[in-house]
């Protein structure tokens, strides 16, 4: 097993790759590194000359022609905020900049914080045009579109798949968080073991401490497992602001939730879906978590909530 921490999407990253020979897994880690760079470069809104900015900046000015990795972000983008019914939501471009996250995360910490500009309601996916066939994307005029933290999730998600098909026995892949894994996970010593763990980590917890609030279980062999934790205690800055955004509002998130963690069947899902939990807030989010059938963990200021616990996992406290 080859293991690789670097820095890439404005955040750490952990790359774990298990092959046939150790030259061929650290192949598979060079090629995965590069990827993630690459999509880094194609979707990041704080890269001035991203295919995504780009878009962005043609709003209005009818169909343009992507990239398939770009296609792929956007029809994901409606996808999740058609399953979370809008509480995902990408078109809060404008809110982001309001707030004063208008640049990468070290940027607006290191300055002197803004004003809050006006905020509104985002406009929503449903005039956005998305042809698959000719492999455009159409915004409408004063949208724009910004994946969040979904664009580490579904980066994961392709770079799994990808090193699985290029011959990996076993991956996992973590940026910042949303942790994705397939395949056959083994020990340091390179001995096949018979489950994925992942801790999950609870951000109340003073550095320091034992921050593992509860320990996941995946099957070996599972095709693909993911995780992943929406908070709004961590990107803060200035006078409490973070980077929740409720597009009900436009406004900074202000629900009873501080952390949601979703298991999930890909990374690009359960990061939606904990967004959408933390903004619905705790007494609703639990029952629209076990209607579609997914584990998760949800953190108040002082308590924390498991939901219903999903038939492809294991799940037992830590401790």
């Amino acid at each position: 097993m080859i293991e690789r921490k670097f820095r890439a999407m404005g955040t750490d990253c952990h790359l774990l790759v298990h092959a046939a020979s150790d030259q061929g897994a650290e192949l598979l880690v060079e090629l995965a590194q590069a990827r993630v760079e690459l999509l880094e470069d194609c979707w990041s809104r704080f890269r001035p000359e991203s295919e995504l900015n780009r878009l962005n900046a043609r709003a209005g000015l009818g169909p343009v022609v992507v990239s398939a990795d770009l296609l792929n972000l956007v029809v994901a983008m409606r996808s999740a905020w058609l399953a979370t019914d809008g509480l995902y939501d990408p078109t809060v471009l404008s809110s982001m900049r309001a707030i004063g996250y208008d640049a990468d995360f070290a940027t607006v910490l290191a300055r002197e914080a803004l004003a809050i500009a006006e905020v509104a309601a985002a406009p929503g996916m449903n005039n956005v045009v998305v042809d698959e066939i000719n492999r455009t994307i159409e915004l409408p005029r004063g949208v724009g579109i910004d994946p969040g933290a979904i664009g580490k999730g579904l980066a994961a998600d392709i770079i799994v798949t990808e090193m699985i098909d290029a011959g990996a026995i076993g991956v996992l892949v973590n940026l910042g968080g949303d942790i994705v894994v397939s395949g056959i996970p083994v020990d340091f010593n390179g001995n096949p073991v018979d489950q994925w763990i992942i801790g999950v980590e609870d951000e109340r917890a003073a550095d320091g401490d034992d921050r593992v609030a509860h320990w996941l279980y995946f099957p070996a062999g599972t095709p693909r497992s993911a995780v992943a934790t929406s908070t709004v205690l961590k990107r803060r800055w200035a006078d409490g602001r973070h980077h929740v955004i409720d597009p009900r509002t436009g406004d900074i998130s202000s629900g009873d939730l501080v952390q949601v963690t979703v298991a999930a069947e890909s990374g690009a899902a359960a990061e939606s879906a904990a967004t959408a939990a933390l903004l619905l807030g705790s007494r609703a989010a639990a029952p629209w978590l076990n209607e579609r059938g997914l584990l998760a963990l949800l953190m108040t200021s002082d308590d924390l909530i498991m939901t219903e616990i999903s038939p492809k996992l294991v799940e037992v406290p830590h401790g």
